[in-house]
Order: structure tokens, then C-alpha cells, then sequence
């Protein structure tokens, strides 16, 4: 699993505090902290180490610019230095597992790295407020391992959730099991036709990770343009029907992940076929 990060991804995060009430921890690497909650363990990461952390970035203004619990993504990856002192990547070193931390970063140097001017809101010589909640440290094997044993358990996972939740569910070739909830009629739509859907993305937990919200969504058979469990389950329905589906992760976003989705996590959709066109 390939991880890329830095400030540039991030500051593209919901008001938990002023931190003003609080007060600044300077470390001698000229890391600046505000400690609002300490976690149990108190494990620190290390150099190769994967973190798993939610995050909100604000202004001194207290404006909002990032918030991973809203987006529902959370960061994971793999603790490294910063390019220069007072960076948000070195504070990450002194942030236990179970912190709850706000980070002063000081806008002028991050921006001079970005180089770029300093953006609408954000004034000369002020700090952004970082604010993290350290949700796990773990050694890169253990965090594989992890990853391996999630991908081994998946196939009893998703058996057990169809057996619980998708009575007399149909299974294709490729491992996608299904429920018609409305048969539609007609044909099933083939390569270069263009299917008109309506969906929603869930977890097998029911929470929800994305939907059409009632919107017609466009979808050209044949271009991978979708994953390709989507390619194989509409290829399952006929104009007006309604299925639900749970596709594997092989078939969905698989040891990478994706926004909010995990590595090796099933899927479940419920999909509206509501027409079929010609290119």
C-alpha cells in the first residue's frame, strides 16, 4: 500500500475549542501544542510508523478550512519530518495515541513552503490551528498485518452479512451477491449503452458514504468509468428495477481504499435503474 502525504493534501477542518483557554507547550524542535485530552496509552509514533488521526484545520480567526469528521475521511499514513521547524508533520511525533491536541502553525512559513501568497482570511504572521484526535499508532507490520487479516476475513464477513441480510440473494461469477427488490423490464443494458441510476453507498454497518440524493447519475457501460463491481451489477438490472448489492473489495476500491472507504472494505449499494439509453 503506497501512502503520499503533506500539509498540501490537507489544506484543501469543525470548532472544538478556542485555544486560547489553553495553555502552549513549546517542545525544543519549536513544536507548539495544546493538549486538550491525553489518550490511555500514551504510545508516541516513530520514525515508519502508520497514524490514523481525524483532523480540523481553522484559522486564527476561528474560520473553518478542513474538517475530516465532515467529509467523513480521515487521514492514515505514515509519520515522517516536516519541511521546516514548527511544521504540523514534526508536532505529530509528541501526539499519543488517544490525544486530542490543537497544533500552531505558523501561516507565513507554511505558505512560503507552499509558494504560494497567503489565502483570503489568513493574515500576515498568524497561526492555523491544526486540531487532531489521535486515533492509532501502529508499527508498519503491525498495520499490514492488520490489512491482511481484513482482507482474509472478508469472504466469511460478507457471507455472514448476506446470510443475516440479504435473504435468497443471488450470487454472479465474479462474487457480487444481489437482491431484486423490484424486477424491471426489458433488456439488461450492455457495453455502450448508457445507464441512468439513482443510489446510495453504505457500509455494512448502514452508514451511508455517498448517494445521488435523488440526482439522475449518467453511467456509459464499457469505459471504467465506475468500479467494476458497478460494471457487473447494473449488467444484473432491466429499466425500473431496484437492486441491492454488496461488492467485494477486489471489485470496489480494494488494498488502497478511497476517500472515506477503508482498504479490503466491502460495499453495500442500493441501486435504481431508471433508464438505458444509446450513446
Amino acid at each position: 500500500m503506497k501512502f503520499t502525504f503533506s500539509v498540501l493534501t490537507i489544506l484543501t477542518v469543525l470548532g472544538l475549542v478556542s485555544c486560547d483557554k489553553f495553555k502552549v507547550t513549546t517542545t525544543e524542535n519549536g513544536d507548539r501544542l495544546l493538549i486538550h485530552e491525553k489518550g490511555k496509552s500514551g504510545k508516541l509514533g516513530k520514525d515508519g510508523d502508520i497514524i490514523s488521526f481525524d483532523l480540523v484545520i481553522k484559522t486564527a480567526a476561528d474560520s473553518t478550512i478542513k474538517d475530516s469528521y465532515k467529509e467523513g475521511q480521515s487521514f492514515t499514513v505514515p509519520i515522517q519530518k516536516g519541511a521546516f521547524k514548527g511544521s504540523f508533520e514534526n508536532a505529530l511525533y509528541h501526539i499519543g495515541e488517544g490525544d486530542s491536541t490543537t497544533v500552531l502553525v505558523n501561516a507565513d512559513s507554511l505558505f512560503k513552503l507552499m509558494n504560494q501568497p497567503l489565502a483570503p482570511g489568513i493574515t500576515k504572521g498568524s497561526d492555523l490551528k491544526f486540531i487532531v484526535k489521535m486515533h492509532k499508532v501502529q508499527t508498519r507490520a503491525d498495520f499490514e498485518k492488520e490489512l491482511a487479516d481484513k482482507k482474509a476475513n472478508e469472504p466469511k464477513i460478507i457471507e455472514e452479512f448476506v446470510a443475516k441480510s440479504m435473504k435468497n440473494a443471488q450470487k454472479t461469477t465474479e462474487g457480487i451477491y444481489y437482491v431484486e427488490n423490484n424486477v424491471g423490464t426489458g433488456a439488461t443494458p450492455v457495453n455502450g449503452e448508457v445507464v441512468v441510476v439513482e443510489y446510495v453507498g453504505k457500509f455494512m454497518d448502514g452508514k451511508i458514504f455517498d448517494q445521488s440524493n435523488g440526482q439522475p447519475f449518467e453511467v456509459p457501460l464499457g469505459e471504467s468509468r465506475v468500479i467494476p463491481g458497478w460494471e457487473v451489477a447494473l449488467k444484473t438490472m432491466k429499466k425500473g428495477g431496484k437492486s441491492t448489492f454488496i461488492i467485494p473489495s477486489p471489485l470496489a476500491y480494494g488494498e488502497q481504499g478511497g476517500g472515506p472507504i477503508a482498504p479490503n472494505t466491502p460495499l453495500v449499494f442500493d441501486i435504481t435503474l431508471n433508464d438505458i439509453k444509446k450513446k
